[in-house]
C-alpha cells in the first residue's frame, strides 16, 4: 500500500462521491491519505448560529466527515468503503465568524478489520483550535455498491 495521499485528480473523484450534507454545506476535500484527512469550509452566513458564529451542527458535521473518511483510505478509490458513526464526542473551544476558512484535520488512531477510532481538530485560519473530537466508526459497504 502506498503511503502518499491521493493526487489532485483522484482527490476530486473521491470528493464527488461524497454525498448528502457534505455537498450541501459546500465542503472541500483538501487531503485524503493513509495518515490524515483534511476537509475545508468557507463559512457563509448559512453556516452560522443566532450569535453569528459557526453553528455547532456544522462543527459536528465537519468533524464527523473528516473522521469517517480517515479510516476508509485505500490505494484504489473505487475500493473505498463507507463508514458508519458508532459514537462521537465534540468539544467546542472558540467561535469562528463568517468569511473565515476552517479546516477539519482528522487522523485514524486505531483500526481493526471493521471498526476504527479517529480524532479530529477543527482549526481556524491561524490554526486556532475551534473544536476537537473523537469518534468510533464501522466500515461498511463499498462506496461503489451504493446509489
Amino acid at each position: 500500500m502506498s503511503d502518499q495521499p491521493y493526487p489532485a485528480a483522484t482527490l476530486q473523484q473521491v470528493e464527488s462521491s461524497l454525498t448528502g450534507f457534505f455537498q450541501d454545506l459546500g465542503c472541500q476535500l483538501k487531503e485524503y491519505g493513509p495518515e490524515r484527512v483534511v476537509v475545508e469550509l468557507l463559512l457563509l452566513p448559512r453556516h452560522l448560529n443566532n450569535a453569528s458564529n459557526l453553528h455547532g451542527g456544522v462543527t459536528a458535521t465537519l468533524l464527523d466527515v473528516a473522521m469517517g473518511l480517515c479510516g476508509t483510505w485505500v490505494e484504489q478509490p473505487e475500493q473505498r468503503r463507507v463508514a458508519t458513526t458508532l459514537s462521537m464526542n465534540v468539544n467546542f473551544s472558540s467561535p469562528a465568524p463568517v468569511g473565515s476558512r476552517i479546516r477539519a484535520v482528522a487522523v485514524c488512531r486505531s483500526a481493526g478489520h471493521k471498526v476504527f477510532m479517529a480524532s479530529c481538530d477543527l482549526l481556524g485560519e491561524n490554526d486556532q483550535l475551534l473544536a476537537f473530537g473523537e469518534g468510533v466508526y464501522k466500515r461498511g459497504k463499498l462506496r461503489s455498491e451504493l446509489p
